[in-house]
């Protein structure tokens, strides 16, 4: 078997210019998604206890605890979770690690299927990533293949 990794399940967050290394555990419960987002840094998700999908770009891979994924920067992700609970730690450089975490946070009350819970927490969601400079595409449940509209045969 070969046991080459892959840059995009191991490498390294990126260091972005005046970066502060941010490392962040969140909990979610089953079917959680996150918001569509893309950061401007490398992203590190290890999972700790539980099971997750994890959606980036054109990749969608299944993660259990121990597995560690590397969301390259720039590329637009979510998540969700498969299991009754997930616990799960979010590491990448960024200019203000509060901010990072308040974006984290901020998305635990928007999950929803397909569409954000109410239009505040939609609102506070995009205002929190802009102050962290995080790029929202789309609400939760959204994937990166919408962002390249329906497919035609």
């Amino acid at each position: 078997m070969d046991r080459t990794p892959t840059p995009e399940r191991s490498a390294p967050p990126t260091f972005a210019a005046g970066g502060r290394l941010a490392s962040v555990e969140i909990s979610v419960a089953a079917g959680f998604m996150a918001p569509l987002h893309a950061d401007r840094a490398d992203e590190a998700v290890q999972i700790l206890e539980g099971r997750l999908t994890m959606y980036s770009g054109d990749h969608t891979t299944l993660l259990a605890p121990g597995d560690t994924f590397v969301v390259p920067e720039g590329v637009a992700h979510t998540y969700r979770a498969d299991s009754a609970r997930a616990r799960v730690v979010f590491t990448t450089f960024t200019a203000s690690a509060a901010r990072y975490e308040g974006f984290l946070r901020a998305t635990g009350p928007a999950a929803g299927d397909r569409a954000w819970s109410t239009a505040e927490d939609a609102a506070t969601v995009h205002a929190v990533a802009v102050a962290a400079e995080i790029a929202v595409f789309g609400p939760p449940g959204m994937l990166p293949s919408d962002l390249r509209g329906p497919h035609t045969a």
